[in-house]
């Protein structure tokens, strides 16, 4: 069989939704080659703790190399700069070790130096180099608000869009971000969509909940979501319940508002009895966002059963979702409809079930990659 190497820094049994993608797609291509992966430590945060209650098992045909972690502090922004380099240029080293002319690589876009690094690695070993987008770098640094100076942004730029012409196929989330790395490849580069997937069998439609409506974000309370602007908008009579945890989240609570609860962190073996605990949920994305993200959290809303509020891009890859399958809104609604929420959200569900459920969306991945 031919060996196919995955390069991630996030790799089960840590449980960001990078590290869960990957890992699937492991057990996935298991089934047609010797699969290798090159990744982090187990766990990305150390102050988090691991779900014994978590579903995933990793084939055991799979071969996982691990390099050291980077003993710095992350949430810093010279910290996280610092750690990205380190941990790309380990991973980098393992590869050149294991990596022989010929053998399929797929790579997933962060950390983001290391596609420099794998592009240059391609040039001198000719194996074949798939990409993972998951963000896109450095444009995804202007909505982040990690300012550089105009010179410095121009000549990186240079370097990534040089690194991505070198890549053999690309696998983006969405419409949108096709669009921007044909602009950043060229537009002979061969992109397949390859969306993320709705766990159907994991997570299950459940009734709603009773009383006032009640509208959900779980996930990275982060800076690039909006989530000030959202919270100050919020429309009367609603209740905001937040689950998770992330940079923005203090400044959240320090507005103090009676209608908005914040829950804290969940396991994903948690998402069912989450999701269920709304009546709507909502997905974010910052206006410049568009091309460089696509959240993955919306599918498994969908598996949820649950409609949609999005914030973000028009033309980005969920609000397109949105208008074409009616399953929410885009911006708030001008009045809360039951039966049009349930209807919303039984659509969403059959949508998970059909177009993207797990066993199509790795199909495409699979086949994209042969």
């Amino acid at each position: 069989m031919r060996k196919l190497y995955i390069i991630t820094e996030l790799f089960p049994p840590d449980e960001t939704s990078t590290a869960y993608i990957l890992g699937e797609m492991a057990n996935a291509s298991a089934k047609e080659y010797e699969v290798h992966v090159i990744c982090g430590p187990e766990v990305y945060d150390k102050r988090k703790k691991i779900d014994v209650e978590h579903p995933f098992h990793l084939d055991s045909t799979v071969t996982v190399h691990r390099v050291k972690g980077i003993g710095i502090d992350k949430n810093k922004a010279l910290g996280k700069a610092l750690s990205f380099l380190m941990m790309s240029w380990r991973l980098q080293r393992l590869s050149k070790d294991l990596i022989k002319s010929g053998d399929k690589v797929l790579l997933v876009t962060n950390p983001a130096p290391l596609i420099l690094l794998i592009s240059r690695l391609r040039k001198k070993r000719q194996f074949e180099l798939n990409v993972l987008v998951h963000d896109v770098f450095p444009e995804n640094t202007i909505p982040a608000g990690l300012k550089m100076p105009k010179a410095v942004y121009r000549f990186v730029k240079k370097r990534f869009d040089k690194a991505y012409s070198r890549v053999d196929k690309f696998l983006t989330l969405g419409r949108d971000m096709a669009e921007v790395v044909k602009g950043k490849a060229g537009n002979n580069a061969k992109v397949t969509i390859v969306e993320n997937w709705a766990d159907v069998d994991t997570i299950m439609p459940q009734l709603m909940p009773e009383g006032n409506i009640k509208l959900e974000y779980a996930g990275n309370i982060g800076r690039v979501q909006g989530l000030d602007k959202l919270v100050n908008e919020l429309p009367q009579g609603v209740e905001l319940h937040f689950y998770g945890t992330g940079a923005m989240e203090n400044s959240l609570k320090a507005m103090g508002l009676p209608n908005v609860f914040f829950h804290g962190p969940y396991f994903r073996s948690q998402q069912n009895e989450v999701l269920a605990a709304c009546h709507v949920a909502i997905v974010t994305l910052s206006e410049n966002m568009y091309g460089l993200g696509v959240p993955s959290k919306t599918y498994n809303i969908m598996a949820a059963g649950r409609p949609i509020i999005y914030f973000g891009p028009e033309k980005g890859e969920i609000a397109l979702m949105i208008k074409e399958n009616h399953i929410g809104y885009i911006g708030w609604p001008e009045t809360w409809d039951m039966e049009e929420l349930k209807e919303m959200g039984k659509r969403a569900r059959e949508l998970a079930e059909t177009i993207y459920s797990k066993e199509a969306i790795l199909n495409k991945y699979l086949a994209t990659i042969r």
